[in-house]
């Protein structure tokens, strides 16, 4: 080797543990005001699709939609880690001036969702028993389109109002629970719409105002829903844990902006607006180390709001997702 060639191979190898100090070394972000996990994904790495991975991988963010002013990330080459606020090296140019009292992080804005289309791809058992039921119209037709009479039977005492809004759903498959099997509800698709004209319980007319599919005798009513409705996210008051029981349009793969069913409801304490994280249990690997069946962490496959409570059910609208979601993965309230 010529004296040459040493002098070069010295030189890169005295090069190389500054260029691996200066591909390691963070750059250190303050959260400021309005930042958003989205937001700083999309800056920094060029992905805002990275936030799901970037929430669950960092125990000090127990909730996605609550980082504050103030709050360090360190963001390397590809990847984006918080910094624990307890035990961190004293920064005297970053630091406030001591208080006596303590600086709280500053309070955020509500956080609200506008969703599109509606809720109506599942009715729970609860709700079938209670529905309205078209049982007829002006003559002997089959099918039945817009601005047809049609006449209604509602089982409730208090009957239907007139000037409503009511969604005309044919009854699908039957949805039973993934885990125990229980029948839960129906599979659902809308067929039109009706305006209430008038009501004397048990019976009421009604005027089709909208038309999607064939109309038949035997079609539901469930009350029907806003095409957007904005809703603000809130904490759950309790922790909760449930299973996905199924989709809108019988979709069996799930994605970002599908709609999802829950099996849980308002008397579990769900509420409208309460976050979900949508996970599943996480396997060992056929190249895993034999005889430690440990317990792995649950694959965080996504997250959700809710838009709608039933008693026992609930529907949600993913909002992020890292895979297919399916019927029986788990959804649970985030932890604060």
């Amino acid at each position: 080797m010529s004296i040459i060639h040493k002098a070069l191979l010295l030189g890169c190898l005295l090069l190389l543990p500054l260029s691996a100090a200066a591909q390691t070394e963070p750059h250190i972000y303050t959260i400021k005001k309005g930042d958003t996990l989205w937001g700083i994904s999309q800056r920094f790495i060029k992905d805002p699709y990275y936030w799901p991975n970037l929430w669950s991988h960092n125990p000090f963010v127990t909730n996605p939609h609550l980082i504050y002013p103030g709050q360090r990330v360190a963001i390397y080459d590809g990847r984006i880690v918080f910094l624990p606020e307890e035990g961190e090296p004293a920064n005297l140019e970053q630091q406030p001036e001591a208080t006596a009292e303590p600086v709280l992080p500053e309070p955020q804005p509500e956080l609200t969702v506008k969703a599109l289309g509606s809720t109506e791809g599942f009715i729970s058992l609860g709700q079938l028993e209670v529905a309205g039921t078209l049982i007829d119209t002006t003559d002997n037709r089959l099918l039945m389109a817009e601005g047809d009479q049609v006449f209604i039977e509602i089982e409730t005492p208090e009957g239907l109002q007139p000037g409503d809004l009511y969604t005309l759903v044919a009854i699908g498959k039957k949805i039973e629970h993934p885990v125990t099997g229980k029948a839960l509800g129906h599979q659902t698709s809308v067929v039109g719409q009706v305006r209430i004209v008038e009501s004397t319980p048990p019976m009421a007319s009604a005027v089709i105002v909208r038309s999607d599919k064939e109309i038949v005798r035997g079609a539901r009513l469930i009350p029907s829903q806003l095409p957007q409705q904005e809703v603000t996210l809130h904490k759950a008051e309790q922790a909760l844990s449930g299973y996905i029981i199924g989709g809108e349009n019988e979709k069996l793969a799930l994605s970002q902006f599908d709609t999802i069913f829950i099996d849980l409801g308002y008397q579990d304490g769900l509420q409208e607006g309460n976050m979900l994280y949508i996970t599943r249990p996480r396997q060992q690997t056929e190249a895993a180390l034999k005889g430690h069946n440990l317990p792995l962490p649950d694959a965080l496959l996504g997250a959700a709001v809710v838009l709608s409570t039933h008693a026992d059910t609930a529907a949600a609208l993913v909002l992020k997702s890292t895979q297919a979601i399916y019927a029986g993965d788990r959804v649970v309230t985030p932890a604060e």
